[in-house]
């Protein structure tokens, strides 16, 4: 019965995993958990762990929304940020139409015509009073088919490239909220694939203000340029960094275990008192034939030297107290 429990759990998590579209979601349920890992496993898994997780990336599972959900969530979105009067939905306001024209697309690719139109029409109107948007926005009414975005130069030009918005901090978290107190799911795919949010902290302190003194950053919204070699030297200074680290735990010397027992075996019952010393480096034992033994607890073996004391003479505490007279 328990077995039975077992395969039905399996079967409904594999189920889950493949309805979210994780790829080999199989792996590893048949392959069990690992129990251990290399260094090179383990400083890589925590060079992702650092670098994943940035406060400027809408993370989102990639599901696949009802073509109806686009026009159902983005008007949603619309009136939720009309409707308020706070600085912070004026200032996500900007993001609406790069999400317009990012679901129109998609929709182009993957919906009948009439569920386009209905899209377009019902929003596009928002867009025209913005002489650098209205361009788009008309040329996407004559967009019915994948070649149609495809021989488009500016319309190609989102699908190749992510659209960057810049939002302070607490506008970031603003939107953040709101996308998870509803069922976003065709925002947040549009967020994560093809729109790159531009967190600004909300203070800097003097000496993150004299660190970017220097450079020179566009202040306006649009898509990204098609070169960027910064995070390519980025990338490249982070690979350099791990690969140092990887050879520093190789080649560094083994560490110690945690916790260590010793055990004397074979000593007839001679074995009086044993010590470790307190760097744990070594190991005394004492005997009843007032013999004291030293063993190295680390992997270099201890070398004996010559002794320079005459061992034929028996030395007494009045003979040391002589010499120090």
């Amino acid at each position: 019965m328990k077995r039975v429990r077992t395969e039905q759990i399996q079967m409904a998590v594999s189920c889950y995993l493949k309805r979210r579209q994780y790829v080999d979601s199989d792996g590893p349920l048949k392959q069990g958990l690992r129990l251990s890992q290399t260094a090179e496993e383990m400083a890589a898994n925590l060079t992702v762990q650092s670098e994943s997780g940035c406060a400027n990336i809408v993370s989102a599972a990639p599901c696949q929304a009802e073509p109806q959900q686009y026009e159902v969530q983005f008007g949603r979105l619309r009136n939720f940020l009309t409707d308020s009067d706070s600085q912070h939905s004026h200032e996500v306001m900007p993001l609406l139409y790069p999400l317009f024209v990012y679901l129109h697309l998609n929709l182009v690719q993957n919906s009948p015509k009439s569920t386009v139109e209905s899209f377009y029409s019902r929003f596009h109107g928002m867009f025209l009073q913005n002489a650098s948007q209205k361009d788009v926005i008309e040329q996407l009414q004559t967009t019915q088919t994948i070649q149609d975005i495809l021989s488009n130069f500016k319309l190609r030009a989102f699908l190749d490239n992510k659209y960057v918005v810049r939002l302070q901090e607490d506008s970031y978290n603003y939107l953040i909220r709101y996308l998870q107190s509803d069922n976003n799911t065709a925002l947040c795919k549009v967020l994560t694939l093809h729109i790159h949010l531009d967190v600004q902290p909300a203070k800097r302190t003097d000496y993150q203000l004299y660190a970017s003194g220097g450079s020179s950053r566009s202040e306006g919204n649009g898509l990204e340029p098609a070169d960027m070699p910064a995070p390519i030297l980025q990338n490249e200074a982070a690979l350099e960094v791990l690969q140092e680290s990887i050879k520093r735990v190789k080649d560094g010397p083994p560490s110690l275990t945690t916790i260590c027992f010793y055990a004397f075996y074979n000593t007839e019952q001679l074995l009086n008192t044993a010590e470790i010393s307190p760097d744990s480096k070594l190991l005394a034992a004492g005997f009843d034939n007032s013999c004291i033994k030293l063993w190295s607890l680390r992997s270099r073996k201890l070398k004996s030297e010559p002794h320079q004391v005459d061992v034929s003479r028996i030395h007494l505490a009045c003979d040391i107290l002589e010499e120090e007279v």
